[in-house]
């Protein structure tokens, strides 16, 4: 098979694991999706367009969210996945809040009074939004930990078990996963510049432990060299593989 054939099969896979894990992240909030109006959102929007009085659910992709800290330089201080709830009234107040993707985003938009309604009326789905916002803030007190106290080279390894954990399939015995940011945002994630992600992520396929395959496509072929360089890498593992089965490339 050629490389171009490779590289487009692979991203086929990736794409329709994608969609099954979307699925079954929003399975549990399936009640709402009769009550939500179904939007495609451009790959970079205002968090003020969004408006105040409706909830939005993730419902394909992944999603930043960015703020310009200082002027000329941006932060991703949060990464939302399938079933994550965004609601842009409780957000902080930072200066140029905006949702950004590589992709255009999906999300179940539902007006705040039916998302109220439903949740009233619905101990269980009360139950699954509760924990759904307790795992996001989860999240980002992890990632809080990870920017704040890792070195360069941890912050790339734990950004990468997040992605394998949350995004990745076996592929032989590899796991693949589609990098959800470009080199710029995930700079931006892991406050890195952009050189310093780029040298990390040809270190570590120097060694062995990744490879790249097109400009976003990522094979990890040694998980647990990789999750070795991460100090906080089990403790991301459990965080982000909460209900899902287990990764092997054994």
């Amino acid at each position: 098979m050629s490389m171009t054939a490779y590289n487009s099969a692979l991203k086929i896979r990736d794409r329709a694991a994608e969609r099954v894990r979307a699925d079954a992240e929003l399975a549990a909030l399936i009640k709402l999706q009769g009550r939500a109006q179904f939007v495609r959102l451009g790959n970079y929007c205002a968090l003020a367009e969004l408006g105040g009085g409706f909830v939005y659910i993730v419902a394909k992709g992944v999603i930043g969210i960015e703020c310009a800290v200082v002027s000329g330089v941006r932060v991703i201080t949060a990464l939302l996945y399938p079933g994550d709830v965004v609601l842009p009234k409780l957000q902080a107040p930072l200066p140029g809040l905006v949702l950004t993707s590589q992709r255009p985003a999906e999300f179940w938009k539902i007006a705040t009074t039916a998302f109220a309604e439903e949740t009233a009326s619905d101990h269980q789905l009360w139950q699954t939004i509760f924990l759904r916002l307790n795992a996001q803030n989860a999240r980002q007190q992890m990632h809080a930990a990870v920017v704040s106290a890792l070195t360069s080279e941890e912050r790339v390894a734990a950004f990468l078990v997040e992605c394998g954990t949350r995004l990745g399939f076996p592929s032989g015995r590899s796991i693949a996963f589609e990098l959800p940011l470009s080199r710029y945002g995930i700079a931006d994630y892991l406050s890195l510049n952009a050189d310093t992600v780029s040298r990390t992520f040809s270190a570590l396929a120097a060694a062995k432990i990744i490879e790249r395959r097109g400009r976003f496509q990522i094979l990890v072929r040694d998980w647990p060299a990789l999750e070795a360089k991460c100090p906080l890498g089990e403790a991301i593992i459990k965080l982000h593989a909460a209900g899902k089965p287990a990764l092997t490339t054994r």
